[in-house]
């Protein structure tokens, strides 16, 4: 901004100030339609998966499908409790997921085709998708995400430090090997 410009909008916001005019106007936004979504690029540079910033209900509902029962043998008194962690991502990554630009090899003409934005089709890719791949998606989900830290463990946060360090050493081969 021009300080020229400020000096004289200074005095006379002061003066409305000191007259007890407002100077501030408040502007109603609507809580209900919230929707953040990004692209999330994929390696080969032009297809990508679009998530979503989970509004409330989703977290809630995300957090229902992953709860585990706990059974506590009355005998015994030991407690058991399922767990399924490769569901819990799933789970995570369907709500999350809500659009792409994907294409699969036709087997018949060995062309590759678009791939229609299904509930079959998200299933098929979570199923067959390089996991690499997978691990873009959910870092980039979680990022968008700040409620879900609270499931992450220090194992979960050391294990991502150890595949930073490491790409950073590949990194590094990298330009080194460029700059000789």
């Amino acid at each position: 901004m021009d300080t020229d410009t400020d000096e004289q909008v200074d005095p006379t916001v002061q003066a409305m100030r000191d007259a007890g005019v407002a100077t501030d106007t408040g502007v109603y936004v609507d809580y209900f339609g919230f929707d953040e979504t990004r692209n999330v690029p994929l390696p080969d540079g032009v297809s990508y998966v679009t998530i979503q910033a989970l509004n409330e209900g989703a977290p809630r509902n995300y957090l229902n499908q992953v709860n585990k029962d706990i059974r506590i043998e009355r005998q015994t008194g030991d407690a058991r409790m399922k767990v399924a962690s490769g569901d819990d991502r799933h789970t995570l990554l369907r709500a999350a997921i809500v659009g792409w630009h994907l294409k699969r090899r036709n087997d018949r003409t060995d062309a590759l085709e678009d791939v229609p934005f299904t509930a079959g089709n998200m299933n098929k890719f979570l199923e067959a998708a390089n996991p690499k791949i997978i691990d873009i998606i959910e870092k980039e989900v979680r990022k968008d995400n700040e409620w879900l830290v609270g499931d992450v463990t220090i194992e979960d946060i050391d294990k991502q430090i150890e595949e930073l360090q490491a790409l950073r050493v590949k990194k590094v081969a990298e330009q080194e090997g460029k700059g000789s």
